[in-house]
C-alpha cells in the first residue's frame, strides 16, 4: 500500500470514528426549576358519590427536558403530604392521620420518571410514586410549552392512580363505596431554565430541604 493510500485510509477511518462518536455522545439536556407563581399540584377524588378537589401547597420539582430528545429527559418531585388542602379542615386532619398519609412515619411522597416518550401531540413519562413506603408505577401524560419572551416554560399533565395500591385508607376506609379508589392528579407548573444541578426549587416551605 502506498503512503498516500495509507494516509487516505487513516483519514477516512478517523472521520468515521468521529461521526460515530458524535452520534453516540449525549447532548446536554436543559435543566429547569419551578417558577412558583402560577404553578399547582392538585388531585380529585370521590367521597360518597361527590367529587372533591384538593391541592398540595408545598412540593419541589426538578426537570430536565428537550422536546427534540424527550427520551433523555427526567422529572422528579417531592410532595409534602402535610400541606394537603381539601377545603375541609376536618377532612384534612383525617388525611394526615395514621389510616391515610400517616405523616408521623411518612411525611412526603416522591415521584420519579424513568423513560419519557412522545405520545401524539404530547409526551408520556413512565415513572414511580413512593407513598407510605410503597413504590408503584405511575404514568404521567403531559404537554410541554416552550419558554417565550417574558414567559416561563410550562408543563401541564395528569396521572391516575389507585389509593389502595399504596395502602392509603386503612381499616373501614378501604371500603370504596364511601371513598373511591381512583385518584386523578393534575400538574400545571411553570419552569425557568437553569444550569442543571441536583438542587430543586420548592413551592411553599421546602420539604426536607428539597434534598
Amino acid at each position: 500500500m502506498s503512503v498516500r493510500a495509507a494516509a487516505v485510509g487513516a483519514a477516512s477511518a478517523g472521520a468515521l470514528w468521529f461521526a460515530v462518536a458524535a452520534e453516540a455522545a449525549p447532548t446536554a439536556v436543559a435543566g429547569y426549576e419551578l417558577e412558583p407563581a402560577g404553578s399547582s399540584l392538585t388531585f380529585t377524588a370521590v367521597q360518597q358519590g361527590a367529587t372533591f378537589e384538593s391541592r398540595f401547597d408545598r412540593f419541589t420539582a426538578r426537570v430536565r427536558f428537550d422536546p427534540a430528545q424527550p427520551e433523555s429527559g427526567s422529572i422528579s418531585s417531592r410532595i409534602d403530604l402535610g400541606s394537603v388542602d381539601t377545603g375541609n379542615p376536618e377532612r384534612d386532619e383525617v388525611l394526615k392521620g395514621a389510616d391515610w398519609f400517616n405523616l408521623g412515619k411518612w411525611p412526603e411522597a416522591v415521584f420519579t420518571t424513568g423513560r419519557i416518550v412522545r405520545d401524539g401531540d404530547g409526551y408520556r413519562a413512565s415513572g414511580t410514586l413512593t407513598l407510605r413506603e410503597v413504590t408503584a408505577p405511575v404514568t404521567l401524560s403531559f404537554r410541554w410549552t416552550p419558554a417565550a419572551a417574558g414567559q416561563a416554560a410550562r408543563l401541564q399533565g395528569s396521572a391516575a392512580l389507585e389509593r389502595l395500591a399504596f395502602g392509603v385508607g386503612q381499616g373501614d376506609w378501604q371500603d370504596t363505596a364511601y371513598v373511591g379508589n381512583r385518584v386523578d392528579v393534575q400538574v400545571d407548573i411553570r419552569l425557568r431554565q437553569i444550569p442543571f444541578s441536583d438542587k430543586s426549587v420548592s413551592i411553599g416551605a421546602n420539604p426536607q430541604d428539597a434534598r
